[in-house]
């Protein structure tokens, strides 16, 4: 289908705004990304890449900017609880449907990992192992939340089922068990804070189901909630121990992010439903406007592609730059290092356009090709999911030999999940 036909395929009552978060989250993230690495040289004149925010923790602001993952969460449980109800209307199976979302989401990585496990093995060979193995670490630095999103896309249909039936007590239940770990983690116990990995970020997912079930305020009582959570979110970060960074920086207490803070939480919670209360003046325009919306329709179709390659695309431009001996000297976070960065910034974009176009080509002809027509057994799908996650986990903690099983594993899915299973469940 070209992009004119689904652009022309989409009903009037549409909630195009979900689809324009979707597509605007993943370029904001590419974007804020090559924003804040800073990639220069060391005393030996090696190539070294940090967060800027580390030694320039005044730009913290930015990230209340550009910290779009919890809407991303958001609108990924309005789309699933939509993909849920039609699924269900048809007789399918809970694990059915995350089998299909699991494809969808290994494919396009699997061949991320398959190039750079390509690109490490020709490196090595070459006497470049370290530098091109620095680059695989790097190149996996998003992908701690597809991790996360891969849980809570398996617990989805469990979860939008009890919320439907019992909307207080698993509303309740959840804020309860977050709330708990993160008094625990608070009171030293880091090990116990890991639960709200999955904690934190379903709980942005069940705000999705909330909107696509019509359960959240709307008109000025949803502004009126908005502008209290801003409230609260500042007064965190201003009185608490939360640091007014929203991303995770190395030697920050109390990441925001790494788990999902309290802080984070009551900031996206602010972010999205200031985001849900502009939705409708949002698809209002999208419906007038055919080139708006034919240009959010061509972001989605690339949008995995640009949040998988984006920080390949930086590790390729700023090598370039390295090997030019034209990589920004100037202070991190000074208006001379800004000036300097607006190459390298152009340099990722330019690469990775054509590399998007491509990949995106290939991505698309995986996921249209004929499927397994006999269903997985549940515990399959299971074991599928936390090997996913797992895979995605490995290869974004930052060390080369996890990176490699990581890469490794998520080939290995790709391949089991096109695969005939032989099972009928």
């Amino acid at each position: 289908m070209t992009l004119t036909e689904m652009a022309t395929a989409a009903s009037t009552d549409r909630n195009r705004a979900v689809d324009a978060y979707r597509a605007l989250a993943m370029l904001a993230v590419a974007l804020g990304h090559w924003l804040v690495i800073a990639v220069g040289t060391d005393a030996d004149g090696e190539i070294v890449a940090r967060n800027a925010l580390e030694v320039a923790p005044h730009l913290a602001w930015l990230t209340w900017v550009f910290q779009v993952m919890p809407l991303f969460f958001v609108v990924g449980g309005f789309a699933s609880a939509m993909s849920l109800d039609a699924h269900w209307s048809r007789g399918g199976a809970d694990h059915d449907w995350v089998a299909g979302r699991l494809r969808r989401m290994v494919t396009p990585t699997a061949l991320l990992a398959a190039v750079w496990l390509g690109i490490v093995a020709l490196g090595t060979s070459a006497g470049a192992g370290g530098m091109v193995a620095a680059g695989a670490v790097g190149a996996a630095i998003p992908l701690w939340f597809l991790a996360n999103y891969t849980i809570d896309t398996a617990f989805a249909p469990t979860v939008l089922r009890s919320l439907r039936r019992h909307r207080t007590g698993t509303l309740a239940t959840l804020l309860v068990a977050f709330a708990t770990v993160e008094i625990l983690h608070l009171a030293g116990l880091p090990l116990i804070g890991h639960v709200n990995w999955v904690l934190g970020w379903m709980l942005f997912q069940v705000g999705g189901f909330l909107w696509r079930d019509s359960c959240l305020p709307t008109g000025r009582r949803l502004w009126a909630s908005a502008a209290a959570l801003w409230g609260a979110a500042v007064a965190l970060v201003a009185l608490g121990p939360w640091p007014m960074t929203m991303i995770h920086v190395s030697g920050v207490p109390f990441s925001p992010t790494h788990p999902p803070s309290l802080a984070l939480v009551v900031f996206g919670a602010a972010f999205s439903a200031t985001a849900i209360a502009v939705a409708p003046a949002v698809t209002a325009f999208l419906g007038r406007n055919r080139t708006a919306w034919m240009a959010v329709v061509a972001g989605n179709a690339v949008s995995m592609s640009v949040y998988l390659w984006h920080f390949t695309a930086a590790v390729a431009a700023s090598a370039a730059f390295y090997a030019l001996g034209v990589l920004p000297t100037a202070t991190i976070g000074t208006g001379a290092w800004w000036l300097q960065k607006v190459p390298v910034v152009v340099a990722s974009l330019i690469v990775l356009a054509p590399l998007v176009g491509f990949v995106s080509r290939v991505e698309r002809r995986a996921l249209l090709a004929p499927r397994p027509t006999r269903s997985r057994a549940p515990r399959a799908v299971v074991g599928l999911a936390a090997l996913t996650s797992a895979s995605l986990k490995l290869w974004s903690i930052g060390h080369v030999g996890g990176a490699l099983v990581g890469m490794a594993g998520l080939v290995a899915v790709s391949v089991l999940l096109d695969r005939p299973s032989g099972v009928v469940a």
